[in-house]
């Protein structure tokens, strides 16, 4: 029974600490600090749940190590993340219909602003978090506002963010929400502006240079990124060993540009690290039509990397289920 424990625990471990197959240094490290705990568990009959918090705090020792350092657009971002749960109930997952911004204020502090994308703009409003010295205050332009009677409703709150996270599975209801959103846009006169235009030369001019000068700023590995890429997914979206063993780092077969990762976020050099979550599409759903299927945190996930420090200056979470995604 003990062997059978300690296969586990050190299978688990296995996937936990893959990220740092590139340094063996700090993953030999934990898993010799767990090691010298088995005996001691043998012995005394130390309870799992000690071996387990062990092994977190042996993980925060080992994400240290990796350099897992956040910007302060990324401290901000993740506590005002946590704030919009708290105050309003919007998880991260319903953070797919809003678009996020940051911007450093002239006397100090980050505001985090989250906007309805495109013609949820109006109904959904936007929500404001102010950052600063460790605090958070968080505002609605909606607040106030009467949000009952469902999609009906001019002004949608959390309720209703809450039925479309529901629905949006269900291509025939997202659609329903989709439309009266951008009915309401109209009558609000504002509508998104759907007419193409040509790309800005200059910007794809820049943007090419930008993803050059990021490139030869690189002081750490691509795989050095990854691995604290991986990291920061894992821990900041608190993912369980199940979730870890289904991550799939997203590579794009149809580009080889020696840049193509690589961008200039916030006038920093970046890499950029993409991970993917869903559930496995059986050939049986192939086959019969069915859409694949979805559990809880599956999605897009970005993560921008500084190549020269290895500090997280961006990151994204997509469910795929807001707007037309």
């Amino acid at each position: 029974m003990m062997k059978t424990n300690k296969d586990s625990l050190r299978s688990a471990m296995d996937r936990r600490l893959s990220f740092l197959d590139d340094l063996p240094s700090c993953r030999a490290g934990v898993l010799e600090q767990i090691a010298r705990e088995e005996e001691p568990v043998m012995k005394k009959k130390v309870s799992v749940g000690f071996v387990f918090a062990i092994v977190l705090v042996m993980l925060s020792v080992a994400a240290l190590a990796a350099g897992l350092l956040f910007s302060p657009r990324v401290s901000a971002a993740r506590s005002a993340d946590q704030a919009l749960e708290k105050e309003y109930g919007i998880t991260r997952e319903m953070q797919t219909f809003f678009g996020r911004e940051e911007e450093e204020l002239p006397e100090g502090g980050i505001r985090v602003t989250f906007t309805g994308a495109g013609n949820l703009a109006y109904p959904l409003g936007t929500y404001t978090v102010t950052v600063r010295d460790g605090k958070t205050d968080v505002t609605w332009s909606h607040e106030g506002k009467d949000t009952s009677g469902g999609y009906d409703s001019e002004v949608w709150g959390t309720e209703q963010l809450k039925q479309m996270f529901a629905e949006s599975t269900d291509e025939s209801k997202k659609r329903t929400f989709l439309d009266r959103a951008a009915e309401i846009a109209e009558a609000n006169g504002a509508a998104e502006d759907n007419e193409s235009s040509e790309a800005d030369e200059g910007y794809h001019i820049r943007r090419e240079a930008g993803k050059t000068a990021a490139l030869r700023a690189r002081k750490l590995s691509e795989e050095e990124m990854i691995g604290i890429g991986r990291e920061f997914i894992v821990s900041n979206y608190e993912l369980d060993e199940e979730q870890i063993s289904r991550l799939e780092l997203y590579t794009n077969s149809f580009r080889n540009e020696e840049n193509e990762w690589y961008e200039t976020v916030n006038e920093k050099p970046c890499f950029l690290v993409e991970y993917l979550l869903y559930e496995e599409y059986t050939t049986e759903q192939q086959q019969n039509g069915e859409a694949r299927g979805r559990t809880e945190k599956d999605g897009y996930y970005k993560v921008y990397v500084n190549v020269e420090n290895g500090a997280v200056e961006e990151y994204e979470y997509n469910s795929a289920l807001g707007g037309e995604g």
